[in-house]
């Protein structure tokens, strides 16, 4: 189509701003994990790192493994009661649902060595899969603002030449647009696709085509909006473990974990105006997004006994090196009083090439005490530099230089504070724990520092165990229903965790 080759020049630095599917809030999802795993490790906070002898405690600090006194295998159960408050231009609604998954299974293999002079007196061989993160979401917000969603149309049409927004072949032309600079030597550009199917429902017209801008036909002061969000998936980890220990003082410890990413996003916006003046009264508008990767990332560890009562534990949790792919697609309608509705639906998937993704890397730090057989506490500290989260790619696909100088500029570093006790009474164990997070972002109004509060109890039967954990997470946030033309929404995320572990010697 010989409109598509005008203007290439002008839009190498157009396409080039940011228009494909990953964004800064995405940069932060992937980076950060809830803690989840066995309820012995969930109800203590997770604060594991000196300890071990827990499955999920291996994917803190792999040393633990060799903890373990004979063979162990553990699957967990874990039921998550969440709620969102989302608060937009003093209008809030709430929604709670509930999630069922497979949290944890692993075991671990246990080699002694009865040598009374051997230095290495343990081995432990360990694999095991981990649920890091469930992306199972949902919330809705419905007010009314001054702002109309045709702005967002608007801001990413501005720049570009209506010949590229006119041609009215829906599906070609929204293909063509996506391929535009892939032919040229960039980019698949979402955001001209976007601007596009605006254009055709009639949200906006030329304002001056000479500059290239564009002017709402949405016209009002107040609008009566509705937002629904759902997001499913989840971001999974299987590893392969290996540790010893060193004259019953020593355990050193190495993870070789592959990772996975399933996500899926649904989001529609309604929004209607009584104003008689306005050319557009009505529109609607879907999106859909699927992120699909792998990746690969190693952790190593020690923990070494002082004495009886004291142990110290230290651990390097790499970044994880992941290949990612997103696929797209939209639709949209409008309703004009004089015209009716206008439907553009186009049958396109947006199948974007792959891009690398590479999160921070962590320390931890690890002091646990032991009361001989009656309980412990243990106590963790994490740090991450949340801006050394990089998007990268091979070939001119991709430009994502100005993604990383926003998460350069926004991220910052932070610390993390685990605390665990157990209590055990010939049988049953008691347990609890706190959990607390720095915000990643220099600006915290962004995203709250974040707590968790956790407690469980556990039986022991002999050869096998039942575990029971309950734990409570709240954090505050902005979002942004969409990149630009709306103001952010404030939600309240908190989070009631469930987990029920059954562990056996094997």
């Amino acid at each position: 189509m010989k409109f598509l080759l005008l203007s290439i020049p002008f839009f190498i630095a157009l396409l080039f701003s940011g228009a494909y599917a990953q964004n800064i809030q995405d940069a932060y999802q992937f980076s950060n994990a809830p803690i989840k795993g066995t309820a012995r490790y969930n109800s203590m906070a997770g604060a594991f790192g000196a300890l071990g002898g827990d499955i999920s405690a291996m994917k803190d600090n792999p040393a633990g493994s060799s903890v373990f006194l004979t063979n162990f295998g553990s699957v967990s159960l874990a039921s998550n009661f969440y709620n969102n408050q989302v608060s937009l231009n003093g209008f809030t609604s709430k929604t709670s649902d509930d999630q069922l998954d497979i949290s944890q299974i692993g075991a671990v293999f246990v080699f002694n060595n009865y040598d009374e002079n051997a230095t290495l007196t343990k081995f432990a061989f360990g694999v095991t899969y981990d649920s890091n993160k469930t992306f199972n979401n949902e919330y809705n917000w419905q007010g009314y603002t001054p702002s109309s969603i045709s702005n967002y149309f608007v801001n990413l049409a501005n720049g570009v030449p209506v010949n590229y927004l006119e041609p009215l072949d829906v599906d070609n032309t929204y293909r063509s647009l996506g391929e535009l600079n892939i032919a040229a030597g960039g980019i698949s550009n979402t955001d001209l696709q976007t601007a596009y199917i605006g254009y055709q429902a009639f949200l906006m017209d030329p304002l001056s085509l000479e500059n290239n801008t564009y002017t709402s036909n949405v016209l009002g002061n107040e609008f009566d909006q509705h937002y629904n969000y759902i997001s499913e998936g989840n971001n999974g980890k299987v590893s392969a473990n290996g540790s010893f220990n060193l004259n019953n003082k020593l355990y050193l410890g190495l993870n070789l974990n592959g990772h996975f990413i399933n996500k899926e996003i649904s989001t529609s916006f309604l929004e209607q105006t009584n104003t008689s003046s306005t050319t557009i009264n009505e529109v609607y508008f879907e999106n859909y997004i699927l992120t699909l990767g792998g990746g690969f990332s190693f952790d190593l560890g020690a923990i070494y006994r002082l004495n009886e009562n004291i142990r110290l534990g230290g651990s390097y949790n790499s970044p994880t090196w992941y290949s990612i792919h997103d696929e797209t697609n939209q639709y949209i309608d409008s309703n004009s009083p004089e015209d009716g509705f206008i439907y553009i639906e186009p049958n396109i998937t947006n199948i974007l090439p792959n891009y690398n993704y590479q999160t921070p890397s962590k320390y931890n730090a690890s002091f646990a005490y032991l009361f001989g057989t009656s309980g412990l506490i243990s106590i963790d500290y994490s740090y991450k530099d949340f801006s050394k989260i990089e998007y990268s790619a091979k070939g001119n696909y991709y430009d994502f230089n100005t993604l990383n100088q926003q998460i350069e500029t926004n991220f910052k570093s932070v610390s993390s504070i685990k605390i665990g006790g157990e209590y055990r009474y010939k049988h049953w164990s008691f347990r609890g724990g706190f959990n607390y997070n720095e915000s990643p972002y220099k600006n915290e109004k962004i995203i709250s520092d974040s707590k968790l509060y956790s407690g469980g109890i556990g039986y022991n039967f002999g050869n096998y165990k039942l575990d029971l954990s309950y734990s409570r997470f709240n954090q505050t946030y902005q979002q942004s229903f969409y990149r630009t033309g709306l103001s952010p929404a404030e939600i309240e995320y908190i989070s009631n965790n469930v987990t029920l572990t059954v562990s056996a010697n094997l």
